[in-house]
């Protein structure tokens, strides 16, 4: 960019305007760069398709980052087709936006665009686009519906975050990669349809979206990210076309091709469920968030639990982890506050961080022979949690406190003293194991 200088709109509004490359076109600058009252522009705002300068004519071709940015009695914007291009945060905060056509010369729109235009209620986008930056309509909550057209082939990274508003979303047949959180939040959304053209979701896509109650996976999709559905307190069926070659569903639950790996039951699950032999590792976010299950069942087959698999399980009572699992991922059963009964395998020899933070209704539990490390804060907030056994002959190695309660850690009569000099453990009221 070359040239700063500003010009006045039909309207007596000032804009701040930068001379491209090219020497033949401008982008709109940001405005309250050089005219700090800008912000306090209301109503209609026309942007127009060229503008003279020292006798020269110039098309308007970009609005640049953070162009109108916070403008907050801006109501309606008129972009001219001359426009290929909008900018970061060009709209971003304009609060009192109503509604936006975006004309089908727009290619693209960036990063956080239109985010925070909490009235923005009617969207028109342009068949032009094809792509829809990060956070592009972050937290616009009065929209209701959004179609997206079929020039589009990504849909960025929390593009419609927290759209609470959403009830509807049209996915063309050209969108390959959904980023991620790219809905998450939109909780009045009852349904999607995922096209066969999407290869990747990434990370909590959908989540928190309480009004879906069931979701197909196509053929296409090959990448899913973790928790990808989680928070998703109405779902009930994960389903999956049946020559997908990378997942599968078995009544409603997702897991890899190989069924080897459980990837997400759907929180709206309800009663007991009993994992298939045939699962080796439960994975990341798993159940968390399946508040309505009552029990579990792990097979011997599992040899993981991934890190938040049960967190916020709140009506778990009881688990039983076989002694097939060798280890326990960070805060995998955190959160489980009805959870009473803990039976720790075996074969378990780490216990990672805040794996049972929270558990407000753990009165004992019992740490196995086989158990080398314990990461910081495993038990902290489980309340009526007094006493532990602690079974290992030597101290397992500890990364912080376990806890911050008066606790008494019971250990093998020979390992008492052990304990006791332990920096990590001395803290702790060590006793023999009667």
């Amino acid at each position: 960019m070359e040239e700063l200088f500003m010009i006045k709109s039909q309207r007596g509004k000032l804009f701040s305007v930068c001379i491209n490359e090219d020497g033949n076109t401008v982008t709109i600058y940001n405005a309250r760069k050089l005219n700090p009252q800008h912000s306090k522009d209301k109503g209609n705002l026309v942007i127009p398709e060229s503008i003279t300068h020292e006798g020269k004519n110039y098309k308007v071709t970009s609005i640049g980052d953070f162009a109108f940015d916070c403008c907050t009695g801006l109501t309606s914007i008129s972009i001219p087709d001359s426009v290929t291009s909008i900018g970061d945060s060009a709209f971003g905060g304009c609060t009192g936006l109503i509604s936006i056509a975006i004309p089908d010369s727009v290619t693209s729109i960036g990063y956080g665009a239109f985010a925070g235009c909490a009235n923005l209620a009617l969207v028109t986008i342009g068949s032009g686009v094809t792509s829809i930056g990060d956070w592009a309509f972050y937290d616009c909550k009065a929209l209701t519906s959004v179609t997206i057209p079929d020039s589009v082939t990504s849909i960025g990274s929390y593009a419609f975050f927290c759209c609470t508003g959403l009830t509807s979303i049209s996915i063309p047949d050209s969108v390959t990669t959904i980023g991620d959180l790219a809905f998450s939040g939109c909780e009045a959304l009852t349904s999607v349809t995922i096209p066969n053209s999407v290869t990747s979701i990434g990370k909590w896509a959908f989540s928190y979206c309480e009004g879906l109650t069931s979701i197909t996976i196509p053929n296409s999709v090959t990448s899913i990210g973790d928790s990808a559905f989680g928070g998703c307190t109405g779902l009930t069926q994960i389903n999956v076309a049946a020559d997908n070659p990378n997942y599968t569903s078995i009544d409603g639950v997702l897991y890899t091709k190989d069924e080897a790996r459980l990837i997400k039951c759907p929180d709206g699950k309800i009663g007991n469920f009993t994992i298939p032999n045939s699962v080796k590792s439960i994975g990341e976010n798993a159940f968390e968030r399946c508040e309505a299950l009552t029990s579990v069942t792990i097979p011997n087959s599992v040899t993981s639990i991934g890190k938040d698999a049960f967190r916020y399980c709140t009506g778990l009572t009881s688990i039983i982890i076989p002694d097939s699992v060798t280890s326990i991922g960070s805060r995998a059963f955190s959160c489980c506050e009805g959870l009473t009964s803990v039976t720790i395998g075996d074969s378990v020899t780490r216990i990672e961080w805040c794996a049972f933070r929270g558990c407000s209704g753990l009165t004992s539990v019992t740490i196995p022979t086989s158990v080398t490390s314990i990461g910081s804060n495993a038990f902290i907030f489980c309340p009526i949690l007094t006493s532990i056994i602690c079974e290992a002959i030597r101290p397992p190695q500890l990364e912080g406190k376990l806890f911050y309660l008066d606790v008494t850690i019971y250990v093998p009569a020979q390992s008492v003293e052990a304990y006791r000099k332990n920096e990590m453990w001395k803290e702790y009221n060590i006793q023999p194991i009667e």
